[in-house]
C-alpha cells in the first residue's frame, strides 16, 4: 500500500503546480486526483508504476478555464479538441491546419497535430463522477478514453475511429504563461480566425462555476391560482416581448422586459389628459375653432408632448402596483439592500435599506425604481458611449446579478402589458 508521503513526492511537480487538486489513494491501492480541473465532477485514477501517468501528471497543469492541458515544460498548450475526417471537405481543412499569431508583442506558433501521448495518459485515466451540463470538465476527453480503449470496443465504435484521425489544438507560447495571457489571446485569436473562416474552431472559455445562493422565486403572487381569469386583448408586440423574456438569458431578458416599459409609455397617455381629450373632441362646439377652444387645446397639448422618460415614469406610477413589487424585492431583500459591482465596472448601489417595509416602500418607490433600472439597462446596451463609461461585460458573473433583478422589472413588465391594454 503506498503511502500518502510517498505518493505526495512521487507527484510534488504536479501539486506544486495544480494546487486546487488533491489526492486519496483507494483499496486497490489506485492514485486518485481529485478535482484535477478544479471541478468535483471528474477524477484522475491511475497507478504509481504507470510511468506514463505520473509524468503525464508532473509535466502539467490544468486549469478549469481551459479544455485543455499545459505543458509545463515545455511551454504549450494543448487544447482538446476532437476526431476529424479527412474525406470531410470542412474537416480536412483544418486537419493541418498550421499558423502564426501575433499578440502583445509575442508570436505564438498555433497548429493542429496528433494528441501528446501525455493527453492519452490523462484521457485513459479519465473518470467521469457527475453531469452538470452548464459546467462539466472537458467534456472532449471522453472520445480520446474510447479511444486508448478501442481494441476492448465494439465494431461500431472501432468503424468510427478508423476512418477519423485525433486532433489536439496546440499553442507554443514563447515563455511561461498563466491563466489570464492566455484567456486573452484566446479572445483574440478566436475574433481573428472566425473572421478569416466562418467553420474555424474556436477555444472555449469558461467562467468560475461556484453560483451563490440565491432565493426560489415567487410562485403565487396572490397566495394560489386563480379559479377565473379575465384578461383583456392585449397588444401583440408586448406579449411577445414578454414571451421571449421569459425563456432567454438574464442579460436579454432584462432588456426585453425593459422594452416593455419603453414601448407601453411612448405611447401612454395619463388618465386625466385621456379623460380631458375626450371630454374636448366630444364637445359638438368644436367644429366651430372658436378662441376659446383653440386656447383649451393649446393648453393639452404640452401634457401629451412630455419627453419619454417623463410618460415611463407617470406610466410605472399609473399601472405598478408597489405593493406587489414589494413583495419580490421582499423575496431577495438581501440582494436588494446592498450596492452590487458589476464587471465592467458598473455599480448599482442599494434599492432599499436593510429596515425598509412596505409603508416605507409606498412613499419612496418612485421614482427610485425606475432610475435604478434604467441606469442597468443603459450599462447594458450603451457600451462605451459617453453617457455610460462604466457597463456590464457578458459574463457569468454578471449574468447571475442580473438573475436576481429580472423577476422585479418582470413583474413590472406583465404589470404594464395588462395595464396599457385599458
Amino acid at each position: 500500500m503506498s503511502s500518502k508521503g510517498y505518493i505526495e513526492k512521487l507527484l510534488s511537480n504536479y501539486f506544486l503546480t495544480n494546487t486546487h487538486s488533491s489526492f486519496e489513494v483507494d483499496d486497490e491501492n489506485r492514485i486518485i486526483i481529485l478535482c484535477p480541473w478544479n471541478r468535483n465532477d471528474a477524477r484522475l485514477v491511475g497507478k504509481a508504476e504507470d510511468k506514463g501517468f505520473v509524468d503525464a501528471l508532473n509535466n502539467i497543469r490544468l486549469s478549469n478555464k481551459f479544455d485543455a492541458i499545459f505543458h509545463t515544460d515545455a511551454n504549450l498548450v494543448e487544447f482538446i479538441y476532437a476526431f476529424l475526417d479527412p474525406t470531410d471537405d470542412n474537416e480536412k481543412e483544418i486537419i493541418d491546419r498550421n499558423f502564426w499569431f501575433h499578440y502583445s508583442g509575442r508570436r505564438y506558433n498555433c497548429y493542429f497535430a496528433e494528441p501528446t501521448d501525455r493527453l492519452y495518459a490523462i484521457a485513459k485515466s479519465f473518470e467521469r463522477l457527475h453531469y452538470e451540463l452548464h459546467s462539466r470538465s472537458v467534456r472532449q476527453i471522453a472520445a480520446f478514453k474510447n479511444y486508448t480503449n478501442v481494441d476492448d470496443s465494439n465494431e461500431r465504435r472501432k468503424a468510427y475511429f478508423d476512418k477519423r484521425v485525433p486532433r489536439s489544438f496546440f499553442v507554443q507560447c514563447p515563455e511561461p504563461s498563466d491563466d489570464a495571457l492566455i484567456e486573452a489571446l484566446a479572445r483574440h485569436m478566436n475574433f481573428a480566425m472566425t473572421s478569416y473562416d466562418r467553420g474555424s474552431p474556436t477555444i472555449q472559455l469558461y467562467e468560475d462555476s461556484e453560483s451563490p445562493e440565491k432565493p426560489e422565486p415567487i410562485r403565487y403572487i396572490e397566495g394560489a391560482f386563480p379559479d377565473e381569469f379575465s384578461v383583456p386583448e392585449m397588444d401583440d408586440f408586448l406579449l411577445k416581448l414578454l414571451e421571449v423574456g421569459r425563456v432567454t438569458s438574464a442579460r436579454f431578458s432584462f432588456v426585453y422586459y425593459y422594452q416593455v416599459l419603453e414601448y407601453a409609455g411612448y405611447y401612454h397617455i395619463d388618465a386625466e389628459t385621456r379623460s380631458k381629450l375626450k371630454r374636448f373632441l366630444k364637445d359638438p362646439t368644436v367644429i366651430n375653432c372658436s378662441e376659446d377652444k383653440i386656447s383649451e387645446l393649446l393648453n393639452l397639448l404640452p401634457s401629451l408632448n412630455h419627453n419619454d422618460e417623463v410618460k415611463i415614469r407617470k406610466m410605472i406610477s399609473a399601472y405598478c402596483d408597489p405593493s406587489v413589487i414589494w413583495k419580490e424585492i421582499e423575496n431577495d431583500k438581501d440582494f436588494f439592500s446592498n450596492s452590487h459591482c458589476f464587471e465592467g465596472g458598473f455599480e448599482t448601489k442599494a434599492l432599499i435599506s436593510n429596515s425598509t417595509d412596505l409603508l416605507s416602500w409606498n412613499t419612496m418607490w418612485m421614482p427610485k425604481l425606475y432610475d435604478y433600472l434604467t441606469k442597468i439597462r443603459n450599462a447594458l446596451v450603451h457600451a462605451r458611449e459617453r453617457r455610460e463609461n462604466k457597463v456590464i461585460l457578458p459574463t457569468l458573473t454578471n449574468n447571475r446579478n442580473l438573475e436576481r433583478l429580472t423577476p422585479l422589472i418582470r413583474r413590472m413588465a406583465e404589470q404594464i402589458a395588462l395595464g396599457a391594454t385599458k
